[in-house]
This record gives C-alpha cells, sequence and structure tokens, in this order.
C-alpha cells in the first residue's frame, strides 16, 4: 500500500501522535532533567550541612588523639546507614577516622577561614562504573591543631532513581501519544463528516446536471474556501458547456444556410438539361458559398487555436498612423461602393503584433461598413493614455440596444439576426477580435449612444505581459 493511498485519518492520526510524543518528551526530559539538578542540589546542601556539624564537633574536641580513640561520633554523624563516606586526617595526611577505604581527599579544600557552600562540591570518579560528589574542608580542634575532613555521597543510587524515572518517563510519553492518536483520529473522523457531505454533493455533479453547488456555508471557513472554489469551477464549467452547446447550435445552423444553398441549387441544376451559361452561373454561386464555408472554419480554427494559446506572436513597436492609414486604404474601395467616407486621426506607437493588429481592425471597419449608412463617415482613432494605447473605430450608425453589448463578441451572436444570411458574415468577426486582444494581454470596450456613434475600441498595454 503506497503512501498516497492511505486515508487522510490515519494521516493525520499519525502525524496527532507524532507531535503528541514530541511534546511528552520534551516535557519529559525537562521534567527529568529538572528533578536531576534538584536531586543533586538536595546532596550537596546535606554534604555541605555535614562537612559544618564535622567543623563543629572538631570544635568540641580537645586533640587529634581524642578522635582516634573516639570516632563513633564522627562516623555516625556522617552517615548512620552508609550513604556517606567519611574521611579525616591529620594535618600530616595520618587518618583519624573512615568509613571507607576507596575515599581519597579532593584536590580543593575549603579553608577554614569560611564556611562550606554548593559550589565546593566537586565529582569525581569513584571506580569505574561510578561516580561519587565530594567536599573536603579544613577544621580545627581545641589544641589547635588542623584535620581535613572530606565527605563524599556515591550517586549510583541518585543515578538508579532517574533511570527509572527516565523509562517512566518515556512510557509515559508513549501512552500520552496513544491516547492522543486515538482521541484526535475519533475528533478527526467527526470532524471529516463535513468533507464527506461535501464529496456527497459533488456526486450529484454530470454533464446533465450543472446546477448543482455544494453548500459552503454549512462547512468550516477552511472547506468553505475549498467549496467556494469548486463553486467557482462549476459556474466556468457551466457557462462553458452552454457556450458549447450554443455554439454548436449556431454553428449547425451557419453551415446549414450555404450547404443547403449548395444542394437545392444544384438539385435544381441538374433536374433537367441547361445551357452553359447557367452552369457557369452556378459555379460561380457556389463558389462563393465555398468560401464563404471556407472563411467560417478558418474563423473557427483560429478561435480554437488562441484558446489554447497556440497562436504565435511576433510583438514590435509598430507606427499607429502608418498601420491605421495603410487599412483606410485596403478599404478603400469598398467604403467607395457604400457610400463612406473613412477618416483616420492617429498618432504614436503601440507594441502589438502587426498581423493580428490589423485582422483585429480590419474586422471592425468590416462591420462598421456594413452598419454606416451612405453619406456617413467612419473614423479611425489612435492615442497613447498613461497605461493603454487605444486604436478606435467609430461609425454614425443605428445604435446598439443595452442588452446586446455584452454578447457582442460571443461567437455566432448578432444583434440583428435578421441580416445574417444577408450579409455573408459568419458572425465570428468580433469573438475573432476579442480573442486577438486577449492573446495580446489587452481588452477591447464598446461604447454606443442613441442617436449618435457607435465605437469599439482596442486597449493595448503600454508595458505588455
Amino acid at each position: 500500500m503506497s503512501v498516497r493511498s492511505v486515508s487522510l485519518t490515519l494521516r493525520l492520526s499519525a502525524l496527532v501522535a507524532v507531535v503528541a510524543f514530541a511534546v511528552f518528551s520534551v516535557v519529559g526530559v525537562y521534567l527529568y532533567r529538572s528533578l536531576a539538578g534538584q536531586l543533586q542540589e538536595r546532596d550537596d546542601a546535606d554534604l555541605v550541612e555535614r562537612a559544618d556539624l564535622m567543623r563543629h564537633f572538631l570544635d568540641e574536641t580537645s586533640n587529634t588523639a581524642e578522635i582516634t580513640r573516639d570516632p563513633h561520633r564522627f562516623l555516625d554523624s556522617a552517615s548512620l546507614d552508609g550513604d556517606v563516606f567519611l574521611l579525616m586526617q591529620a594535618s600530616d595526611g595520618t587518618t583519624l577516622a573512615k568509613n571507607t577505604e576507596s575515599l581519597s581527599p579532593a584536590s580543593h579544600v575549603v579553608p577554614l577561614t569560611r564556611p562550606a557552600v554548593q559550589a565546593d562540591v566537586i565529582e569525581t570518579e569513584a571506580d569505574r562504573s561510578a561516580r561519587q560528589r565530594v567536599l573536603s574542608v579544613s577544621g580545627r580542634v581545641a589544641s589547635g591543631e588542623l584535620v581535613r575532613v572530606t565527605l563524599a555521597r556515591i550517586t549510583a543510587d541518585r543515578s538508579a532513581l532517574l533511570s527509572a524515572y527516565r523509562w517512566r518517563v518515556l512510557g509515559a510519553a508513549l501512552l500520552g501519544a496513544a491516547i492522543t492518536a486515538t482521541l484526535g483520529s475519533i475528533l478527526i473522523r467527526h470532524a471529516l463528516k463535513r468533507v464527506t457531505a461535501l464529496a456527497e454533493q459533488a456526486r450529484h455533479v454530470s454533464a446533465q446536471n450543472l446546477r448543482v453547488r455544494l453548500d459552503g456555508a454549512a462547512a468550516p471557513n477552511e472547506l468553505r474556501i475549498l467549496a467556494d472554489s469548486f463553486n467557482d469551477v462549476l459556474d466556468r464549467l457551466e457557462a462553458s458547456f452552454n457556450n458549447l452547446s450554443q455554439f454548436a447550435d449556431d454553428l449547425a445552423h451557419d453551415m446549414r444556410t450555404p450547404l443547403n444553398n449548395l444542394m437545392v441549387q444544384t438539385e435544381v441544376m441538374l433536374s433537367q438539361p441547361r445551357p452553359a451559361e447557367d452552369y457557369q452561373n452556378l459555379l460561380h454561386s457556389n463558389h462563393e458559398e465555398f468560401g464563404r464555408l471556407a472563411r467560417m472554419v478558418e474563423s473557427m480554427l483560429f478561435l480554437a487555436r488562441a484558446d489554447h494559446d497556440e497562436v504565435a506572436l511576433s510583438l514590435e513597436r509598430l507606427d499607429l498612423h502608418q498601420e491605421l492609414t495603410r487599412i483606410a486604404d485596403y478599404f478603400e474601395g469598398p467604403a467607395l461602393d457604400a457610400g463612406v467616407q473613412i477618416a483616420v486621426s492617429a498618432s504614436g506607437t503601440v507594441i502589438a503584433d502587426a498581423q493580428l493588429l490589423r485582422r483585429a481592425v480590419s474586422n471592425l471597419v468590416s462591420n462598421a461598413l456594413r452598419y454606416t449608412p451612405p453619406g456617413n463617415s467612419l473614423r479611425l482613432d489612435a492615442a497613447e493614455k498613461d497605461e493603454w494605447t487605444s486604436v478606435c473605430v467609430t461609425n454614425f450608425g443605428p445604435s446598439i440596444a443595452p442588452e446586446h453589448i455584452d454578447r457582442l463578441f460571443d461567437r455566432f451572436y448578432r444583434a440583428d439576426p435578421s441580416r445574417s444570411s444577408a450579409s455573408g458574415t459568419s458572425g465570428l468577426g468580433l469573438a475573432i477580435v476579442k480573442s486577438i486582444m486577449t492573446l495580446q494581454h489587452g481588452r477591447v470596450t464598446v461604447t454606443s449612444q442613441p442617436g449618435g456613434d457607435t465605437r469599439f475600441c482596442l486597449l493595448f498595454p503600454n508595458r505588455p505581459g
């Protein structure tokens, strides 16, 4: 079983157990060190008290010979149960009293001029298997003779106590981690019921039922973010699915018209013998329909490549006056036929793909020519403004109703459906304009004043992404 297949409840429970064990271990180490320090401090304080007591007894002793004759008072005061070792020596090194053979005087001796403190206790090696805490002080008997008193305590008992305590701390940490993991597993499983509920809601989502949304309001904040994000994805999917369905319907409708024209005209022509001139006229008519289909397919392929960022951009700095003048010259013939004048007022430069810029502006000009009444003018403007460079196409024809403006750039959408067949257009021109601007990190806007002008503007960023 791979790690990825392990349930989230088990993963979180294991993580809680590890964290709990780490926390309990840190607390246990702290308690262990605190206990060890307190035990050592208590033992050292006991040695200091016994050393002071020995000095007091020495003050009451007449001479060193009395210690040799009766050492029991010192030995009993040092230790009744053998936990403290004692070695008393005269100034010449003669042993006066002792209760062990393994104790040697410490290198550091507290002078008679000051009392012993815990800092005077040092740790030495009693043998290979044990350590001891040693304190050596100087004392004086009544006769004035100096006596060295050495007290020592073996740390084996304290080490054994600490070792047992260490194992108890480890056991407590393991037990605490196990209990925490068990309780955590129960709480996590209860908390993840909200995830299960959201998953159950998500199971009802299908291509035929894209209106289902997750109930994020009833979920915790962390899951609410996930639910809201999932709902946003569903919103986009539903919109894309609806657009795709509408796109398929519109595509079938728009392709059916030229195909029907081809089939009907051909069937009529083949129904009986015709003069050669009629066949030539049929071929010319069919050629126009084939051209319309070819333009529609080419536009659809361009939109598909644009949607998947498969259109390679060749950005360069273009002179706007030169580019718009070139486009105006290209449409000079159709404009004269429509009785429309094209005026150019442009300045500055823009960073854009030359081919895409020309195609976008040409689509707008071609669209404007169809809706500009004879005797009116069509204006091409361009100017640099702050963060954007605008290229606008303005015509003075019929205004666009507000309810159509938001859908003008949808594929196959026409504000005036009655003109769809007569215009010979595919209904993809404005959609291509929008895709071109998206590719170049720009945008397109449209404004239409009732009884006034209609204005389409391409906005190019002065710092393209």
